[in-house]
């Protein structure tokens, strides 16, 4: 009994090592960011974008949206489950969460920034005075 109780502790731990190995580790300083201002904010974008990138991550495109928008979302470009996306809009205050893949493979994340910034960035019109 001892010996079949053992077993089964084993192989429960081993396929719970391989399955935490096989797990993809998200990195924001590993995710490629785009951030889109969807207000009349001028340069809310190039703010946002020096805001993400001193908390850790790898913006690499930031410019304005064709629409104004109200609220702020995020994109997750590479993830169905969203697990980048959602990395993000924790870190900020969690704006609602998409998936929408990205069919040039160049972006992981976009956030849009919406006229309601002031909660998810207080401080970013202070910071740039």
């Amino acid at each position: 009994m001892v010996g079949i109780v053992a077993v089964f502790a084993y192989s429960f731990f081993e396929s719970f090592s391989l399955k935490k190995k096989n797990e993809e580790t998200i990195k924001k300083k590993n995710l490629r960011v785009e951030v889109l201002n969807a207000t009349k904010v001028k340069r809310l974008a190039q703010r946002v974008t020096a805001k993400l990138r001193e908390m850790g991550f790898d913006v690499i495109k930031y410019g304005n949206h064709d629409m104004e928008l109200y609220e702020t979302c995020i994109f997750d470009r590479k993830y169905p489950d969203l697990k980048a996306g959602k990395l993000l809009a924790k870190e900020i205050g969690n704006p609602k969460v998409y998936f929408e893949a990205d069919p040039d493979d160049l972006i992981d994340i976009t956030i849009i920034i919406g006229k309601d910034y002031k909660k998810y960035f207080p401080e970013i019109e202070k910071e740039w005075e």
